[in-house]
């Protein structure tokens, strides 16, 4: 992936950094120069702004030239709180356990601002965390990056509601700067560096550890519309995709074709043909997106069949139930025993 890929959502990483600096001293105008980017730009509840890698390497390069701090990661890694990823945040900290908020991980990482591909898996004797290369990050800043996503995932989180990780082991995808011990003093744990990627590992036992806002229907909410945030970044998406996104943008709603077609700016005949030169059909479309959120809350929630069926925009249990028997071969009841 080159460096000037555009990553519009990774706008959101800059908040955190930039209340960061401004508490050392340093104003916004500082932070921002040369980025194109105003403060009040990043006020907006939804930035529309045109932002590459490019941009948000010449913001941290700023903080890194105003501070004269190599470690600077570090400390602005614990100003990325949970809350900071919002929709990705909240599924984090609803989920059951720690080993599957660290699962999400693997599914959700971009919508945590960081630049590396992060995966989740387990050994028997620890849960390791891994951040490996994704884009090209120049060598001036791969320490700082990092530094702030190891400190971010390892003690950005609020005390109230969670205690920070406790790693047993961390390695580190730089030298360490020469500062072995500033790093033992941070980390507190086992360390290693000039790995070929990062790791935090976890010991197996802590990962049956229950999260503190634990709500699976919750956590299942909040993962439906990470997958759109999601599709929405990568900006690969046909046609088809964007009227999957659209049917799915609104949990509990789903609208009939003429609003999808409000909202392309075209009317439903031509939304149809569209859809039929793609080899497909709104009625399919909505179909596809039930089946699979149907699939979901019944292997990830308790909630009741009859309020899945509201989810889904039955007007009862009994219609839901014959649609999923005609997608599946089987009732919702006898799929949720066999998946929970």
């Amino acid at each position: 992936m080159p460096a000037s890929i555009h990553v519009a959502h990774h706008v959101r990483a800059l908040p955190p950094a930039l209340r960061a600096m401004q508490a050392m001293g340093y104003s916004a105008e500082q932070c921002l120069a040369g980025t194109g980017i105003s403060a009040q730009d990043l006020l907006a509840p939804d930035p529309q702004l045109e932002f590459t890698l490019d941009r948000e390497f010449r913001f941290h390069r700023n903080l890194l030239r105003l501070s004269a701090d190599p470690l600077l990661g570090l400390k602005l890694g614990q100003a990325y709180n949970l809350q900071s990823y919002g929709l990705f945040g909240y599924a984090f900290l609803s989920a059951p356990t720690l080993r599957q908020a660290l699962k999400l991980l693997s599914a959700y990482g971009p919508l945590s601002f960081t630049l590396f591909r992060i995966e989740f898996r387990e050994t028997a004797s620890a849960g390791i965390v891994q951040f490996s290369r994704l884009v090209d990050i120049p060598d001036d800043l791969l320490a700082y990056y990092v530094d702030r996503d190891l400190a971010a995932a390892l003690v950005g989180t609020d005390p109230d509601e969670l205690a920070p990780i406790k790693p047993v082991g961390v390695a580190l995808m730089h030298s360490g700067q020469g500062r072995r011990q500033a790093y033992q003093r941070f980390f507190g744990c086992t360390l290693s560096f000039a790995a070929p990627r990062s790791e935090i590992r976890v010991a197996a036992a802590a990962l049956d550890t229950p999260m503190p806002l634990r709500d699976a229907d919750t956590s299942a909410l909040c993962q439906q519309q990470c997958q759109l945030l999601l599709a929405r970044m990568s900006r690969r998406g046909g046609f088809v995709e964007q009227v999957r996104q659209l049917i799915v943008a609104r949990p509990g709603y789903f609208p009939d074709i003429d609003y999808i077609a409000g909202k392309l700016h075209m009317t439903g005949r031509t939304l149809r043909r569209r859809l039929a030169d793609e080899g497909s059909s709104y009625q399919q479309l909505l179909a596809e997106v039930r089946y699979q959120l149907a699939r979901e809350y019944l292997a990830t929630s308790s909630l009741p069949i009859e309020e899945i069926a509201a989810l889904l925009g039955y007007s009862n249990a009994g219609n839901f139930t014959h649609a999923f028997k005609r997608w599946h071969g089987s009732p919702p009841r006898q799929f949720r025993k066999e998946n929970l």
